[in-house]
């Protein structure tokens, strides 16, 4: 039967990771030559040798202004607001969220610190940067702990921001210009009402909130270009059908932050959405000091990722990079018809040299046109076919250099965007918790009574820690899986046992976790589908993933750890004349014997239980002393892994008596 179970495991794994390779690549990779052609793709203007039909913006997202950590953040923010912005001189700056950061001293904790958003709002007003760009921010999930309402005199974003005080939280900007309109469209989905850390991680938006963003979309169709701007990617946003995607299909690019770098694994995060929307994440501020560059040039969009302090900046606009052409969004055709390479180039000192190279060989030396636009001439016939390179190297009159450099193409072709980054901010990651929690449920919990009734009675004992002088693992995977089914079933056959644990497993995606303080001065209970505090409720977005670790970290090895004590128990009952012999062994071996025994069966027991009694420890300070009390997912969950443990040691040999042969 183990064999059996044990080939059938792996066949099935192999199957299932096979269909997700083929499935992943045809759902993570656009076919961008499939998508329609933008209308004006071959119509005038043509990039050319003249400053027109150029716009240029920043972003700048995750600040995380706090009153307990990293003070440099703040003068940073306002070298930004100051030189930055004076060098840049863009008619808009894009703030996409956790304008503060809104954590207790110990980080376990969240709550509004009004001394934050005073100092946040204090560097707009001192830098006067307001009046010398449009300053348009939004609200990340930091920005949303611990508020029960909108209306709340809580939420400081209405009185501490550039545009909060027009009492909008998503809205629509429409930038005009000589050369037609651009609309910059802001997307809230933080929780209404905001409850404190860790269950506001995700975004959400009901369905008056979403049509409230279609409305908005409607208002840009006569529009050049439509930029979206949110804090939550796309991916942690639940929403109802048709769904956030559909809403901001008709954008070039949507703007986002909130994953940082994934603690420094991915830098940079940019994927492609089916309709062939880009979404690009942005670093934060808060530890990398990131802003985005961004222009449209001629209707194409083009961007680089900056780090604070570092000068030049350069940007080629023109030909664009060819990994993030979007063919039904921007005139690509443009590039054909154009006659100048374009660059834009910035530095708070002269820039003395743009020099511009192509396929690895100098190209020219870009002229100074007006403000930060460079160009120089070029025929696009000599480049037509497939990829090709350009590298533009920048130096200024202090002497600092920088160099830009990517791929491009005239005939359309184009280099794919990292599949790991596409899967990152394209996967529906609500689903997949769900999915995975789906999977732990059905391994730790669904598996107990399968083991009760359909394994046959096996012999106790035999595959003890202690007997034999302690077996190890098994000679061979077969004879390892067979020892641990043998314990697991035995414990499933003790009702004293069997019963509470598989109840305990039940009660996770069913009962209530805990009861308390969940938004200040607001007492709410959290189920895993949701909580409601405030009058108002919010459906379960974090709380599957919660779920499932629950029961991989906790359930899962405490029925392991049982299985362990019930089968230790029931060699030490059937193996009483043994244990006597083994007294005349010498004192100090004998207790050698039994430290390493102790060790060996209690180890891994105590490291799962302090594990489940820090994580309870965690509840009290983000929720309180009551959601402590009264939190049956975590500190009872010690009080009944204590009694099953006392149970599995005190079992009399009656009532094990069958177990025993």
């Amino acid at each position: 039967m183990a064999s059996g179970l044990l080939k059938g495991a792996v066949l099935l794994l192999v199957s299932v990771l096979s269909w997700l390779c083929v499935y992943m690549k045809g759902r993570y990779t656009v076919d961008v030559r499939s998508l329609p052609q933008h209308p004006r793709s071959h119509q005038p203007p043509y990039p050319g040798g003249t400053a027109d039909n150029l716009l240029w913006f920043l972003q700048v997202s995750d600040i995380h202004i706090s009153r307990f950590y990293d003070p440099q953040r703040v003068t940073d923010f306002k070298q930004f607001c100051t030189e930055n912005v004076e060098v840049f001189k863009p008619p808009m700056v894009l703030v996409t969220g956790d304008l503060t950061d809104a954590k207790t001293i110990d980080r376990g904790g969240s709550m509004q610190y009004e001394v934050e958003w005073r100092t946040y709002y204090g560097v707009l007003k001192e830098t006067n940067v307001m009046e010398r760009t449009l300053w348009m921010d939004i609200r990340g999930n930091h920005d949303a702990f611990d508020i029960p309402a909108l209306h709340s005199n809580r939420n400081f974003f209405r009185q501490y921001s550039s545009m909060g005080q027009t009492g909008k939280i998503s809205y629509h900007h429409a930038h005009k210009t000589p050369f037609g309109t651009y609309s910059f469209v802001a997307l809230d989905a933080c929780l209404n009402p905001g409850p404190r850390r860790p269950f506001n991680f995700f975004g959400y938006l009901n369905e008056s909130s979403l049509a409230s963003l279609q409305s908005l979309a409607d208002e840009t169709v006569h529009s050049n270009m439509t930029i979206w701007m949110g804090h939550h990617p796309t991916a942690t946003i639940l929403s109802p059908n048709p769904g956030i995607k559909h809403v901001i299909r008709n954008g070039i690019a949507y703007l986002c932050g909130h994953l940082h770098d994934l603690g420094g694994l991915f830098p940079v995060m940019y994927s492609m959405q089916d309709g062939g929307t880009l979404e690009l994440e942005l670093s934060d501020w808060m530890n990398n000091r990131r802003y985005r560059l961004l222009a449209a040039d001629h209707d194409m969009l083009s961007f680089v990722d900056v780090k604070l302090g570092e000068w030049p900046v350069v940007l080629v606009t023109n030909p664009k990079h060819a990994m993030f052409a979007t063919p039904s969004h921007e005139p690509l055709g443009r590039i054909r018809h154009s006659t100048h390479i374009r660059v834009l180039a910035f530095s708070p000192d002269p820039i003395e040299k743009v020099i511009v190279w192509l396929d690895g060989v100098r190209f020219c030396e870009a002229s100074h046109v007006e403000g930060p636009l460079y160009t120089c001439p070029w025929n696009p016939a000599d480049y037509g076919t497939g990829l090709h390179t350009i590298a533009v190297d920048v130096s200024d009159s202090k002497g600092r250099t920088r160099r830009q450099e990517h791929p491009f193409s005239v005939d359309g072709s184009r280099t794919n965007i990292s599949f790991v980054q596409t899967v990152i901010l394209q996967t529906d990651w609500l689903v997949l918790m769900k999915v995975v929690f789906l999977l732990v449920f059905t391994a730790g919990v669904l598996s107990l009574p399968v083991l009760r009734y359909s394994s046959p009675a096996l012999p106790p004992g035999g595959s003890s820690l202690d007997s034999a002088g302690g077996a190890g693992c098994g000679a061979y995977p077969r004879q390892f899986v067979h020892k641990w089914l043998s314990r697991l079933s035995l414990l499933t056959k003790v009702d004293h046992l069997y019963y509470p644990l598989f109840g305990f497993g039940v009660y996770i995606p069913f009962g209530p976790w805990f009861y308390g303080e969940l938004i200040q001065g607001h007492y709410g209970v959290l189920f895993m589908h949701g909580t409601y505090i405030a009058g108002g409720y919010v459906p379960g977005l974090w709380s599957h993933a919660y779920a499932a670790l629950q029961i991989a970290l906790f359930h899962v090895p405490l029925t392991i750890y049982l299985a362990m004590l019930l089968d230790n128990h029931l060699w030490h009952l059937s193996h009483k004349n043994d244990q006597a012999s083994n007294n005349h062994a010498k004192p100090r071996y004998k207790l050698y014997r039994q430290l390493i025994g102790l060790l060996r069966l209690h180890g891994f027991g105590a490291f799962f239980l302090i594990w489940q009694l820090y994580s309870s420890y965690w509840v009290l300070v983000a929720y309180g002393t009551m959601s402590f009390l009264i939190c049956p997912l975590r500190t009872w969950s010690l009080l009944l892994a204590a009694w099953l443990i006392y149970k599995v040691r005190t079992l009399p040999k009656e009532r094990v008596a069958h177990l025993i042969r």
